[in-house]
C-alpha cells in the first residue's frame, strides 16, 4: 500500500498543475506546490486506487485462479505508469498560452490513463489465453446465432456505428459539400417538381434548404442542355429520394440525418458482402469477422458511409455481382436477368468511369455463366437484363440530353465521334507518363488524400496480394482483372480528388483491397510484420476518431492548381518545433521529384513487402502465464515519447514564414495569418471582417527593444481587445480614430533556429449599424543593433 500512496503522490502533481494552468500567463507561469492541497488530493487518489486495486485483485483471483500476489503485482504495475506524471511540469518550459498549456497537460493525462489501460489489457489478454472467460462467453453467444442472425447483427452494428458518425458530423454544424448539394438538388427537383430540370431550382437557391442560408453555389449543368440538366448522373439522387422526402417533410435536423442514413444502408450492405464472401471461401469465422471490422470501421469506408457520393452504391453492387458470379450455382433465369440488370445499373451512377468496372464484370460473368451452364439460355438471359438496363438509361439520356454520347452527362457534354477520338488521342499521348505514375502513387501515398496514409492497414492488403501470387495466383489475376482497370484508367487520365473524403478514386473497388487484407490475415506472417500490423491497426482506428474531431481534414483538394502539400490531419499531429508533414509523401500536380519523403516511403513499403516475402512466418506457441518486462517497458517508452511529441512543446504549427522589411531597416518573419487580414504595407494590416479574432505570429533574429501596436479605423465604432500572448494589454472602444499601445522590451518565446517568437491576438467587434467598414492593425518593431 505504501507503493500505491507514492504513486498517488506523484500522479496528483499533474491534476494540480492542470487546475493552476488556466490562471497562468506568459510572464507568470510557475507551478506553486501547496502542501495541504497536494497531500489532500494524493489521499483521495490513494483511496480510489486502493478500492480499485482490491476489487480487481479479487476479480483476477476468482475468475482466473491466479495467486493474490500475482494479481497484486499486475495491478500495481498498471498503476506504476502514473509515476511519469511529474513529466507534465516540463511543459512549463515551453509556455505559449494558458489554453495551449491546459490542452497539452490534458493530453498527457489521457496518455497516462491510456498507458495504464494498455498494461491492464495486456495482462488480461495473457490471462484469457490461459483460461478464456470473456472470449469464451462471447464465442458461445455468437455460435448460438443462426447464420441469418449473425448477418443481421453485423448489418445493424455497422448501421448504428455509421449513423453515430453521421450524428457527430451534423452536431458539429457540418453541411453538405462538394458534389453533395447537387445530388440533393436533383432529389429535391424530383420530389417537388417531378423532373430533373434544375434551372428553376438553381435560380431559386433551393439548395439553401439544406445548406447555410447565405450560400450561393455554382450550377453544375451539362453543356448543350439550355441550362436545365446536371452533369452528374442521377443514380445517387434516385437512391436517396425516399430518405430526402422523409427528411424534407420532417424538416430541420431530420433532412441531413435521414438523407445520410439512406447511404449508411448501402455501406453496411457492402461490409456484409465481404463477410459472406470470406465465409463462402471457407475462411475461419474469426478471420472473416476481423477483416469485416477492419474494412468497415476505418477510412475511407467509414466516412463515405454517410456522404452522398456514388462510390459506395457502386462498390456494393459490383461486389455483390462479383460474389454471386464467383460462387455461381444453379439458379433460375430470373436470377440471371436480375444479375444483368444490376451489372449494367452502374451506368446510372456515372456514365463514363464505371464503364471500367461494368465491362470487366460483364466479361467475367459471361465466361463464368457459359462455362457453368449446359446451354446458352442463362447467358442470353443475363445479356437481356444487361441490355434492358442500358436501353433504359440511353432512352432517359436521349429524352433529357438529346444525345446518346457517353459524355453527354458530364462536364464536357455531348461530343461527336470525331471529337471523342481526338480527345482520346490526347489522353493517350498528350500527358507525360510521370504525371500518370505520380497520380497512381498519390491515390495511395499522398498525405492529403492517400489511402495508406489514412488507413495504413491497407498496406497489408498489398501483402495479401503477394501471398496470393504463391497460393492462388488465378484468383489474384481475376481480382485485378475486375478491379484494377477502374483506378488504372483514372490514374492514366491523371484524375485527382476534389472536395471529398480521402481515397475517392479507390472507393468503388475498395472491396478488392478488403479481400487482399483478408488474405493477409488468413496466412501467418513474420513476427516483425505482425508487430507493424498491430501498430497500423491502432492508427487506422485512431485516425477516423481524430478526423471526427477535426472534420475539415477530410476535404483537401489535390486537383490542378493546389500547391499546399500539408495534410491537415498531420498538421494536428505536429507541434511548434516539429512539422510531421515535412516527412510525409506528397504527389500534387506540381514538381515532386525533389520531395525526398516520396522516395523514403516508397522504400519503406518495398522493405515491408520484401521482409514479408523472405522472412519465415512464426507460429506463436502457447506460453504459460508470466508478467514479462516488455509488457511494462513498452507502454512506458510510448507514453514518454508521446509526451515529448504532444505535451512538451506548444501544439500550434506555424508553417513557413515570409520575411517583411520595415522602413526603419528592421526585418520580421511573419507566419501564416487569416486571409481576412491583408498586409498592405510592412506591418500594416487591413482587417476586412469584424466580430472575430486575428492571431499574428512573427519572429526576429534579435529580441525586440520596443514594439508599437496601433489599432483603429478612420470611420465607425469598434471595440478592440489586444492580447500579447495570453495577457490583455489593450481593451476599449475606439470611435473613428486610432489608439496606440507600446511594449518596451517585450518578452519572447524561444523558437527554433534561435528565433525570438511573438504573438499578437486582436479581437474586433463592430458596434455600429449596417456593414462594418474595414479597420487596421499596425505593428512597428525596433530591434537592438548592438
Amino acid at each position: 500500500m505504501l507503493a500505491l500512496f507514492i504513486i498517488a503522490l506523484f500522479f496528483s502533481l499533474l491534476p494540480l498543475c492542470l487546475l493552476q494552468a488556466p490562471r497562468m500567463t506568459f510572464t507568470h507561469h510557475f507551478f506553486r506546490l501547496e502542501l495541504v492541497s497536494w497531500v489532500f488530493l494524493a489521499a483521495l487518489l490513494f483511496l480510489g486506487f486502493s478500492g480499485y486495486y482490491l476489487l480487481l485483485g479479487r476479480f483476477y483471483t476468482t475468475i482466473y485462479a491466479i495467486s493474490p500476489a500475482q494479481a497484486a503485482t499486475a495491478e500495481l504495475l498498471s498503476f506504476s505508469i502514473f509515476l511519469l506524471a511529474p513529466l507534465g511540469l516540463l511543459s512549463l518550459r515551453h509556455y505559449l498560452t494558458a489554453f495551449d498549456l491546459y490542452g497539452r497537460l490534458k493530453l498527457f493525462l489521457i496518455f497516462l490513463l491510456g498507458g495504464s489501460i494498455w498494461i491492464k489489457v495486456a495482462f488480461l489478454h495473457q490471462l484469457e489465453k490461459q483460461k478464456p472467460y470473456f472470449t469464451r462467453s462471447i464465442s458461445q453467444m455468437w455460435s448460438n446465432f443462426t447464420p441469418k442472425k449473425k448477418i443481421a447483427v453485423l448489418f445493424l452494428g455497422a448501421f448504428l456505428i455509421y449513423n453515430l458518425g453521421s450524428l457527430t458530423f451534423i452536431s458539429q454544424g457540418l453541411v453538405f459539400s462538394g458534389d453533395e448539394p447537387h445530388y440533393l438538388l436533383m432529389s429535391h427537383s424530383l420530389l417537388l417538381d417531378g423532373d430533373l430540370n434544375l434551372k428553376n431550382n438553381y435560380n431559386q437557391h433551393d439548395y439553401r434548404l439544406y445548406m447555410r442560408p447565405y450560400v450561393t453555389i455554382d450550377p453544375h449543368l451539362a453543356p448543350k442542355t439550355q441550362g436545365k440538366y446536371s452533369f452528374h448522373s442521377p443514380g445517387i439522387s434516385f437512391l436517396i429520394l425516399p430518405f430526402y422526402a422523409l427528411g424534407y417533410f420532417g424538416g430541420g435536423f431530420f433532412l441531413p440525418f435521414l438523407t445520410r442514413l439512406g447511404m449508411t444502408i448501402w455501406a453496411a450492405f457492402l461490409g456484409i458482402q465481404l463477410f459472406l464472401f470470406l465465409i463462402k471461401l471457407k475462411f475461419q469465422e474469426k478471420t472473416a469477422l476481423l477483416a469485416w471490422t477492419l474494412f468497415s470501421f476505418t477510412s475511407p469506408l467509414f466516412f463515405y458511409s454517410f456522404h452522398l457520393y456514388p462510390e459506395i452504391p457502386a462498390a456494393a453492387i459490383s461486389f455483390y455481382v462479383f460474389r454471386k458470379i464467383y460462387f455461381l450455382g444453379r439458379h433460375s433465369l430470373k436470377f440471371f436477368f436480375f444479375l444483368g440488370l444490376l451489372t449494367a445499373s452502374l451506368i446510372w451512377f456515372h456514365s463514363l468511369k464505371y464503364l471500367f468496372i461494368m465491362a470487366p464484370l460483364f466479361l467475367y460473368a459471361s465466361w463464368k455463366i457459359i462455362r457453368n451452364s449446359q446451354s446458352l439460355q442463362p447467358w442470353l438471359t443475363f445479356c437481356l437484363g444487361w441490355t434492358t438496363m442500358l436501353s433504359g438509361y440511353f432512352l432517359f439520356q436521349q429524352q433529357l440530353y438529346n444525345s446518346l454520347s457517353l459524355s453527354a452527362v458530364s462536364w464536357r457534354g455531348a461530343v461527336s465521334i470525331n471529337e471523342s477520338l481526338k480527345y482520346a488521342l490526347f489522353l493517350i499521348k498528350g500527358i507525360p507518363f510521370p504525371y500518370r505514375w505520380e497520380t497512381l502513387l498519390g491515390y495511395f501515398l499522398d498525405q492529403r488524400d492517400g489511402l495508406l496514409l489514412y488507413s495504413p492497414i491497407f498496406i497489408f492488403a498489398l501483402l495479401g496480394f503477394i501471398g496470393l501470387i504463391k497460393n492462388n495466383f488465378r484468383f489474384l489475376l481475376l481480382l485485378l482483372f475486375v478491379s484494377a482497370p477502374y483506378y488504372l484508367v483514372s490514374a492514366w487520365l491523371t484524375q485527382r480528388t476534389g472536395y471529398a473524403p480521402q481515397a475517392r478514386p479507390l472507393v468503388a473497388v475498395l472491396w478488392s483491397f478488403g479481400l487482399g487484407l483478408a488474405f493477409y490475415l488468413h496466412r501467418p506472417a513474420p513476427k516483425i510484420i505482425s508487430s507493424i500490423f498491430k501498430v497500423c491497426v491502432f492508427l487506422s482506428f485512431l485516425f477516423p476518431l481524430l478526423q471526427l474531431k477535426f472534420p475539415h481534414s477530410l476535404y483537401q483538394l489535390t486537383t490542378q492548381g493546389e500547391t499546399q502539400r500539408s495534410g491537415e490531419l498531420f498538421l494536428h499531429l505536429s507541434n511548434m518545433h516539429f512539422d510531421l508533414t515535412r516527412f510525409l509523401p506528397s504527389f500534387l500536380k506540381i514538381d515532386n521529384h525533389l520531395w525526398w519523403p516520396n522516395w523514403l516511403w516508397l522504400g519503406i513499403i518495398i522493405i515491408i513487402i520484401t521482409a514479408y516475402s523472405l522472412l519465415p512466418a512464426k507460429e506463436m506457441a502457447p506460453k504459460s502465464f508470466k508478467l514479462r518486462p516488455r509488457l511494462i517497458i513498452f507502454p512506458f517508452v510510448v507514453v514518454i515519447g508521446l509526451f515529448f511529441w504532444f505535451g512538451y512543446y506548444p501544439r500550434t504549427t506555424l508553417g513557413p514564414g515570409k520575411t517583411v522589411s520595415f522602413p526603419n531597416g528592421k526585418r520580421l518573419l511573419f507566419f501564416a495569418y487569416s486571409r481576412a487580414a491583408r498586409q498592405e504595407r510592412p506591418g500594416h494590416f487591413k482587417l476586412l471582417e469584424s466580430n472575430r479574432d486575428y492571431v499574428f505570429y512573427f519572429s526576429s533574429v534579435k529580441p525586440l527593444d520596443y514594439l508599437l501596436i496601433e489599432v483603429g479605423s478612420p470611420e465607425g465604432n469598434f471595440y478592440f481587445k489586444i492580447d500579447y500572448f495570453d495577457e490583455t494589454i489593450f481593451q476599449q472602444k475606439v470611435k473613428s480614430s486610432f489608439q496606440k499601445v507600446a511594449l518596451p522590451l517585450p518578452p519572447s518565446y524561444k523558437y527554433r533556429n534561435r528565433l525570438h517568437l511573438y504573438r499578437i491576438k486582436a479581437t474586433v467587434f463592430f458596434q455600429g449599424q449596417g456593414n462594418p467598414p474595414p479597420c487596421w492593425l499596425r505593428l512597428l518593431p525596433w530591434v537592438r543593433t548592438s
